[in-house]
């Protein structure tokens, strides 16, 4: 740091808490809002962290609004920002339109406007952006921009001013704000190694009671729920365990702190992971803790998403009709939102509903909705996903050639994407066709690829579905012994499980 700027004790507080937010933050979008009003201490800062962060192999970028049009996600186009390497970016010039005067007050609008809708189009940048601010302009952000507010990535970085007694819940606080609609995508690129002497340090600086302890904890159980659902774990039940504990400090010391949207993504969180482990009571729970707290918030957007997971539950379970109430309860206030990303989802998972009690059209015409927004969206995961369904849906009917031609679309882009759920899903499926073909190596090949994956990924279901599939094709070859062995896993894991309807539907079909 130059000789001549010397951050006071609270100063350098509020830098080591910016570093150590960017840090846990790397490969995910978040924008932390740090407040200066002396000009060169903010040049300084600034220069602190890019050497920090740059010495440990992060890109930086400094980017500038452009005075045209003062839009955060196009001084994100200008800055050409490389997505394939960890990066940070750093947005200037606020406060030369706060000081711009009443003359030009629309260029300031303008601004506030941008914030105000900008959400869904900043996704496509997964960074930790600085957006700088002059104190005055924080409060207009705050009162103008109250969507940008609320999912922004914490309170507000101030430095050299006392805190400024905002008309907002929260703005005290530091909290590292994730999105929720996608909790399998990776959170962070540093490796669990960082995060733990990250920790350590930090334990020793701080002491295990500091708000500073939070993110760390948080983001260590982020990680490894994310190896979990990812099926990357080295030994399953201990990963498991640490994410709960890791999560479980992040969510003690939360509640202390009164860190309300950050304490539903942590339990949001956790129950991802339950509800990929197939654990539907420790899930539900989780979610509806995470439900009071949203709606106290009046998150409409999250309760909304709640609802929808809510009804996944409900729809494992077997229980439609009441995962139905919940998907369209979700619907409506997402239409009334005007989510369009969030529209094609619930389409989605109507169309399940459909698809299971065996209404092919009407499952083919909600399906093909949500296919529709999200190709308009380029959403490749949910077009993968609707792809596959629709696949589904024209094997039910017997018709062979146009279902193989819809789920060699959806493994494509799954392959492209990385999804192995999605490419042992599409491998599954691609065996029945086969099988049903008469091709019985061809679909034991491909059954074979199926269960590898849905092993190492600890997919419980998967495991269950591909073994009764062994089971019928071993039947069809005359192997009525092995046939039986196979039959008789797959009940023990929908029995272990709780999938009822599952259970009910392979032995349906073991008797004809």
């Amino acid at each position: 740091m130059s000789d001549l700027i010397v951050l006071n004790e609270e100063n350098a507080k509020v830098y080591d808490r910016l570093v150590v937010s960017l840090e846990s933050g790397l490969g995910t979008l978040q924008v932390l809002l740090a407040v200066c009003d002396n000009s060169a201490m903010r040049q300084e800062i600034i220069r602190r962290y890019e050497q920090e962060l740059g010495s440990q192999g992060v890109r930086v970028y400094r980017l500038a609004l452009n005075h045209d049009e003062p839009s955060l996600l196009q001084a994100l186009i200008d800055g050409q920002i490389d997505m394939n390497q960890q990066a940070i970016a750093t947005v200037l010039g606020a406060e030369k339109l706060s000081n711009l005067g009443t003359n030009n007050r629309e260029k300031l609008d303008s601004f506030l406007g941008y914030l105000q809708w900008t959400r869904e189009a900043l996704r496509g940048y997964p960074l930790p952006i600085v957006l700088w601010l002059p104190s005055a302009l924080l409060v207009e952000v705050a009162q103008k921009a109250p969507d940008f507010w609320s999912w922004r990535s914490g309170g507000s970085f101030q430095f050299g001013f006392a805190k400024l007694n905002l008309p907002i819940d929260n703005t005290d606080k530091d909290p590292i704000f994730k999105p929720i609609d996608n909790p399998q995508k990776s959170s962070s690129v540093l490796s669990i190694k960082q995060l733990e002497s990250s920790l350590a340090e930090a334990l020793v600086t701080w002491g295990e009671d500091s708000s500073n302890i939070e993110p760390i904890y948080n983001q260590l159980g982020r990680a490894y729920v994310e190896r979990v659902c990812r099926g990357e774990t080295e030994n399953l039940k201990h990963e498991i365990e640490l994410a709960e504990t890791y999560l479980n400090m992040a969510i003690a010391l939360q509640k202390k702190f009164k860190r309300d949207y950050d304490l539903t993504y942590s339990l949001n969180s956790l129950a991802n992971m339950y509800k990929f482990l197939c654990y539907w009571d420790k899930a539900e729970s989780l979610y509806k803790e995470s439900l009071q707290i949203l709606e106290k918030l009046e998150d409409r957007r999250g309760i909304a998403y709640i609802w929808g997971v809510l009804g996944d539950i409900e729809r494992e379970r077997g229980n439609w009709d009441t995962a139905e109430s919940l998907y369209r309860q979700s619907l409506q206030l997402i239409i009334e939102l005007d989510d369009r990303s969030m529209m094609a989802t619930s389409w989605g998972q109507l169309g399940d509903i459909e698809r299971y009690r065996g209404n092919w059209d009407a499952a083919e015409s909600l399906y093909r909705q949500s296919l529709q927004l999200s190709t308009e969206l380029d959403d490749r995961p949910l077009m993968a996903t609707s792809w596959g369904v629709l696949g589904d849906i024209e094997r039910k009917r017997g018709d062979w050639d146009a279902a193989e031609s819809l789920y060699r679309q959806s493994l494509a882009v799954e392959e492209e994407l990385g999804n192995r759920a999605g490419m042992a899903s599409s491998w599954g499926v691609l065996g029945d066709i086969e099988r049903n073909r008469g091709n019985w190596d061809a679909a034991e090949s491909l059954y074979k690829l199926s269960l590898q994956l849905r092993t190492e990924l600890g997919d419980l279901v998967g495991i269950a579905m591909v073994s009764f599939d062994f089971a019928l094709l071993e039947k069809q070859r005359g192997n009525l012994t092995l046939s039986q062995q196979y039959y008789d896993k797959a009940k023990t894991i929908y029995k272990q499980i709780g999938a009822i309807k599952d259970l009910e539907s392979i032995e349906k079909e073991w008797q004809t």
